[in-house]
């Protein structure tokens, strides 16, 4: 236990050691992105306890009967939009959290990416687990197919695996994946589905990353061999 404490305290530092380099290089500019997904959090919120609210479910209020052409379009937004089960400050929560380690670790645009895979892919899940999927891969009873599906969630729980395996921080991604795998067996329902594979597609981009970096690092690594091969050989026989 002493081990597991030790070890998850030295994630815990990595990830503070991260933010703070981000936030001495770049200040408020280095967070931009968590910032624009955050005041997008809370427009939506409000907006949606207004006379706006329709505005608000036209464009972002992704449900799993929906047309597929409407689903694709409502997508982006239903990101932002808020979550039929979270209040207003959890999703701020998770989005500044997720996005901000994120964006200070791998950048704005490979956040936005993985984070935007990651909900979309774990969405469109959804709507396979409530019209398509057999009972032995966990289908959804027919009164889910009228569920609003929007939130965070799936966005920075993807993001969460990423970093986990990205900045190596095994002990925290363990303990994300076996908060979401409770979630998922104490309540069953379709965000526990859409969390699982939110982790799948998260884990999934990081090891594509990281198989990325070993082969550039190998060919990079050959072409010095030829280099070094090359110049041994011209000295040995010079012109």
């Amino acid at each position: 236990m002493g081990t597991l404490v030790v070890g998850l305290g030295d994630e815990v530092t990595r990830l503070r050691s991260v933010v703070t380099q981000r936030w001495r290089a770049r200040g408020m500019r280095g967070y931009l992105l968590t910032m624009i997904m955050a005041a997008l959090a809370v427009l939506a919120w409000m907006l949606d306890h207004t006379a706006a609210q329709s505005v608000v479910a036209a464009c972002c209020g992704e449900r799993v009967d929906a047309p597929i052409g409407a689903a694709l379009l409502r997508l982006p937004g239903s990101l932002v939009a808020p979550a039929p089960m979270l209040p207003v400050w959890g999703s701020l929560v998770q989005v500044v959290v997720a996005f901000g380690l994120a964006e200070a670790a791998v950048g704005a645009r490979r956040t936005l990416v993985v984070a935007s895979f990651a909900h979309i892919v774990a969405t469109l899940a959804g709507r396979y687990f409530v019209w398509y999927a057999p009972a032995a891969f966990g289908v959804l009873p027919p009164s889910w197919r009228s569920a609003l599906d929007t939130g965070p969630s799936a966005a920075t729980i993807g993001l969460a695996a990423y970093l986990a395996i990205v900045l190596g921080c095994g002990r925290l991604g363990a303990l994300v994946a076996l908060a979401v795998g409770a979630a998922f067996v104490a309540r069953n329902d379709l965000a526990g589905r859409e969390h699982l594979v939110a982790i799948a597609i998260g884990s999934a981009c990081a090891a594509a990353q990281l198989l990325v970096y070993r082969l550039s690092a190998r060919s990079a690594s050959e072409d010095m061999s030829v280099l070094a091969a090359n110049a041994s050989e011209h000295s040995r026989n010079p012109a």
